[in-house]
């Protein structure tokens, strides 16, 4: 084998993450029963294979991290052989990356020593790159590279191509390390421990990010039917404020109809705030874990810690592995707060239009109980006027009339002055009203 094409310890670490589901994501699956979670048995990996999985609560999150080095025999590895580190990784992770899963998302980490001084970190990260074989894609060295940089003794390249679309194209997130030849086996160990137990963190906050801007384009689709039906529930407002005839029911109807607009929309906007807040906490936590990393690549005994912490820095100061969270903000942070700029002033839209049809309905209802209450009061004095001119009259009837026809007169003599009275009472009540 050439040196050239080979690495010491070439290692494939895949770390898979089980997201916890965002309210958004519960409100829209209430009464479904989320399938149980199906993780690869933890251990090492059977014979002949070199590695291990592990499975971890992390945070609110389960990581599954499967590693797998090969054939122990063989501690100098060609890069070929990363297509079948990858297959295998691949078969001990299939359970999880079945969809009904949920939401599973996975970065990839490979690592190996130079052989040879002369060999350009460079030229074998880009081989490597070609050697990989994702699903929905392949990467693509001049668009994916997002960062370069060095720490803890190596040369690390960082690869992401985020997810298209509502996540049909999920993408995928690659980092390479490459140790520089010197380093004696047990120095070596204990920087890939501390760079694994580093990235779990780095792993777990970027793909947090980015599941939660996917969260917010969904959230942001969801909200075009209500936000449609703003301009409408104002306007129907506003055409009732203008009439004179008021329909009590429709008004209620009406309500009904705004209110229900009202609830889907705040709802909805507020779910789409709730994944700006989880970004802005995750990309701190980012930002804080990337300096412990920097911390720990000037305390890792190399020659010149301070050049090495100053070569793993960008020229305007900022760490490389920034580059990430500084994307994050530009991007999804600001397009998350136009959207929510863009969609909000609908609420107060409704909740505006809500307020004058309440007031309409009130007035209407007032004005309904007052027409009720007069109606009740004219047909009393009208019934009391014919109860008393009908007891009066019964009480002393005349001798010389009969009696059947006495009654059948006195009833219609006071039926009818009743209903004079009423008359007169709705005249006088009209004129004071």
């Amino acid at each position: 084998m050439d040196e050239q094409d080979c690495l010491r310890f070439l290692t494939l670490d895949r770390f898979l993450y089980v997201l916890p589901e965002s309210a958004a994501e519960s409100a829209s699956e209430s009464g479904k029963t989320a399938p149980p979670r199906e993780f690869p048995p933890a251990g090492k990996l059977p014979s002949p294979l070199d590695g291990y999985i592990r499975c971890q609560e992390i945070q609110d999150s389960q990581l599954v991290q499967i590693d797998c080095s090969g054939n122990p025999s063989q501690a100098v590895k060609p890069f070929q052989d990363l297509g079948t580190l990858q297959k295998t990784v691949l078969h001990y992770s299939e359970t999880l990356d079945n969809p009904s899963q949920g939401n599973v998302e996975s970065s990839w980490l490979v690592w190996g020593q130079l052989m040879v001084e002369e060999q350009s970190p460079l030229e074998l990260a880009k081989t490597i790159c070609t050697q990989f074989n994702f699903k929905g894609t392949c990467p693509n060295w001049q668009v994916d590279l997002i960062a370069k940089g060095r720490l803890l003794g190596a040369t690390l390249y960082e690869l992401w191509c985020p997810p298209q679309g509502d996540g049909e194209e999920p993408g995928y997130h690659l980092l390479i390390c490459l140790f520089d030849c010197h380093w004696q086996k047990g120095e070596l160990q204990k920087r890939v421990g501390g760079l694994l137990k580093h990235c779990q963190f780095l792993f777990l906050y970027h793909h947090k990010v980015v599941w939660a801007f996917q969260n917010s384009r969904r959230l942001r689709e969801s909200l075009q039917q209500p936000s449609r039906m703003v301009p409408q529930v104002t306007n129907q407002s506003l055409a009732r404020l203008e009439t004179s005839a008021l329909n009590l029911t429709e008004l209620q109807d009406h309500l009904r109809q705004s209110l229900t607009v009202l609830a889907v929309y705040g709802t909805q906007l507020n779910y789409l705030q709730e994944q700006r807040y989880t970004i802005e906490i995750n990309l701190e936590n980012y930002d804080k874990r990337v300096l412990k990393l920097a911390g720990l690549g000037a305390e890792s005994g190399s020659k010149a810690p301070e050049e090495e912490v100053r070569g793993w820095q960008g020229q305007d100061g900022s760490l490389f592995l920034n580059n990430f969270s500084q994307f994050a903000r530009e991007k999804y942070l600001r397009q998350i707060e136009r959207d929510y700029s863009s969609l909000s002033p609908g609420l107060l839209l409704v909740e505006n239009s809500i307020k004058a049809v309440e007031s309409l309905n009130q007035i209407e209802q007032t004005r309904s109980d007052r027409r009720l209450n007069t109606t009740l009061t004219i047909a009393s004095v009208g019934v009391a006027t014919s109860a008393v001119v009908a007891t009066v009259v019964v009480a002393e009837p005349p001798p010389n009339r009969d009696r059947l026809e006495f009654h059948v007169t006195t009833i219609i003599g006071s039926l009818l002055l009743g209903g004079l009275m009423s008359v007169l009472a709705w005249k006088l009540w009209f004129k004071k009203g």
